[in-house]
């Protein structure tokens, strides 16, 4: 009688041995009960769908034998799999951390290599070293089902064969990141080794399925992923909180918050065109939620980025690497690295509800965990910003949404080039310049501007009518949706710069023209006010009653002369600043700030500028310009140079 048919006497269809420990199976009837029950059971005799034998009615011989084993721990019975596979790399895990991806010979030997030997989708199923005396195939018939078969490509499954670094954080800094952590004391996730080796059998209990895909506990919220992953500010998060309903595929009905970091990554199966496990690449991820249309409760943002203007999320791919530590994988040039995804404005584990209120440049909750740049500058006026320091956003008290947006629009990302369209913001807000809008500095910390300072309350609406000189503005308060109730942010837009506002147009109105001081009442439209779509209107009232609130405006206002100024005769066109005054343009300066037109004032014609003692306080010695049509007026000393 061999081993084989007297087991079969004794045992009858159960199990051989018991996994690892070499309990005998009749010692654990609980544990048992649930391989028979499950997938695993591959004999004649299992009830579960899925690959079985034909005929042998032994349980744990597809993988176990007392004698001739293939690896001695655990008893190996099943013929291991001689392919090569390809392992999971990141930038994270790899160039960040400096972990270097296993090679083949790592195999040798693991638990990993055993469920391979299954879960490869090429080695036979029945294959055994022992079944009696001889090597030996066991006849079975179906095959694994799309989900169980990883295949050779291991790139978009969790991560086997690294160890665990506690803390983790790169070389010259380890333990600086405290997302990573050992299972504790105790746990039943299990990692190997004096090194702390990640394995299948990490997170799978080949012997145990009472809890689903053999998982050796529960994953009711992600409990099994929280093991090791511990994301800063996850708790208290816009995800982690959320109850709005959602059934997975496959999966019965659930809460975005309760069903966690399965929301987006996958253990197995992931997205096979972007690392981290995300369940699509991309924005693809954010759309399972955020897309078109949105899953209920939650905000429609790919309808967005459909639109005419919208940062680049859509359209550029595989540029985005995570962590982003400098302005090298924003650069234009040579490597042409510009990109903007979901995850270079949002950090999905931190992010929270809730967006600005004007008047402030506080960063605002949904931009938690992202990180910006805070520019610094010399004593020279109109230059970019000569360093930037990096800031990384763990509050709303002390960090500024322009330093967000300035890690792709400034120096910090494409040097002395910029991108065709793309201006270089910390020049034009450089607070040595005579003007800015005070986006990265108050009004009064506005150093070279000269006195006064500010505009009259009644030059501005609220809320900046109040506070003058002391409060501060979004860059988002300029840019961003176009329509009323649209999720507010600058994803995209059907205006040009993704201007918002009631007024959404300059320095043309949305038939072409440019805007003039004519389109107001007095002007040259029979005293018809056309003004209306001009985007300094949201802020700045121009014309009250029957007059400018300016008198400046009013002194050009046709000039009893029959001339028509635009507003682009006087002011840049890019008006986030200026090396002069009040956003004063000279017909020196270069595109894209003058606007260049093909009329003979459709462009910047000043030759001199010098701001008045009060804000309303203009005559014609104000200013100075020899363009065809123009008193050549007398400058007075203290010209903007």
């Amino acid at each position: 009688m061999t081993f084989h048919d007297g087991i079969k006497k004794v045992l009858k269809p159960a199990c051989l041995l018991a996994a690892a420990g070499f309990v005998l199976w009749l010692q654990d009837p609980a544990r048992a009960a649930s391989i028979i029950n499950s997938k695993h059971n591959l004999s004649v005799g299992s009830a579960t769908t899925g690959p079985k034998s034909s005929a042998e009615n032994q349980v744990c011989v597809f993988c176990h034998t007392p004698h001739k084993t293939g690896e001695n721990i655990p008893l190996w019975n099943k013929t291991q799999t001689v392919q090569t596979f390809t392992f999971y790399s990141s930038n994270y895990i790899n160039n960040y951390l400096g972990m270097t991806a296993p090679a083949m010979s790592a195999m040798a030997g693991t638990r990993t290599k055993l469920c391979l030997s299954c879960h490869d989708g090429v080695t036979a199923l029945g294959g055994v070293y022992n079944l009696g005396n001889s090597p030996a195939t066991i006849a079975v018939t179906g095959s694994l089902s799309a989900g169980a078969n990883l295949g050779l490509d291991l790139s978009n499954d969790h991560p086997v064969l690294y160890d665990v670094k506690p803390g983790a954080g790169p070389p010259t800094a380890p333990g600086t990141n405290p997302e990573i952590q050992l299972p504790a004391a105790g746990d039943k996730v299990k990692v190997y080794g004096a090194t702390n080796r990640v394995e299948c059998t990490s997170c799978h209990d080949p012997h145990d399925d009472q809890f689903t895909k053999f998982l050796v506990k529960s994953n009711t919220g992600a409990a099994l992923c929280t093991t090791c992953h511990v994301k800063s500010g996850f708790t208290g998060s816009a995800h982690q909180v959320s109850a709005v309903s959602y059934t997975p595929a496959g999966h019965t009905a659930t809460t975005v918050g309760e069903w966690s970091c399965r929301n987006c990554h996958r253990s197995h199966g992931a997205s096979a065109t972007q690392a981290y496990l995300l369940t699509g690449a991309e924005e693809a991820t954010c759309y399972t939620c955020h897309g078109n249309p949105p899953l209920t409760g939650a905000k429609n943002i790919q309808a967005l980025f459909a639109k005419t203007y919208k940062h680049p999320t859509g359209t550029v791919s595989a540029k985005h690497k995570d962590p982003e530590q400098n302005g090298t994988n924003f650069t234009y040039s040579p490597a042409n690295n510009r990109h903007a995804e979901c995850q270079d404005c949002h950090n999905p584990h931190q992010a929270k509800t809730g967006t600005h209120t004007a008047p402030t440049n506080l960063i605002s909750n949904v931009l938690l965990g992202q990180w910006g740049v805070e520019p610094a500058y010399g004593t020279t006026a109109w230059i970019p910003a000569a360093s930037y320091a990096r800031q990384v956003f763990t509050n709303t008290t002390g960090y500024k949404e322009y330093q967000l947006c300035l890690k792709c629009h400034s120096s910090y990302a494409f040097g002395t080039t910029p991108p065709a369209g793309i201006t270089d913001q910390t020049t034009e807000m450089n607070p040595n310049n005579r003007s800015a809008h005070p986006v990265l500095r108050n009004l009064n910390s506005q150093t070279a501007s000269t006195t006064p300072k500010l505009l009259a309350a009644a030059q501005l609406s609220a809320p900046w009518s109040a506070g003058r000189g002391t409060q501060t503005m979004y860059c988002s308060d300029c840019h961003g949706e176009d329509t009323a109730g649209e999720p507010k942010g600058p994803h995209g837009s059907s205006i040009a710069r993704m201007k918002k506002g009631t007024n959404k147009y300059w320095p043309a109105k949305s038939g072409g023209a440019l805007y003039t001081l004519d389109d107001f009442p007095g002007g040259s439209n029979s005293g018809a006010n056309t003004s209306a779509g001009l985007f300094c209107l949201n802020c700045h009232p121009m014309y009250s009653g029957t007059s400018f609130m300016n008198n400046v405006h009013k002194e050009h206002n046709q000039k009893n002369q029959g001339l028509t100024v635009p507003c682009v005769s006087c002011h840049v066109v890019v008006p986030h600043g200026s090396r002069r005054s009040r956003l004063i343009g000279y017909a020196s300066d270069p595109a894209p700030y003058n606007y260049n037109g093909a009329g003979a004032r459709d462009k910047l014609i000043l030759s001199g500028f010098k701001k008045a003692t009060t804000p309303t306080g203009y005559s014609k010695s104000n200013c100075y310009s020899t363009a065809s049509g123009c008193t050549t007026h007398n400058m007075n000393s203290g010209m903007d140079p």
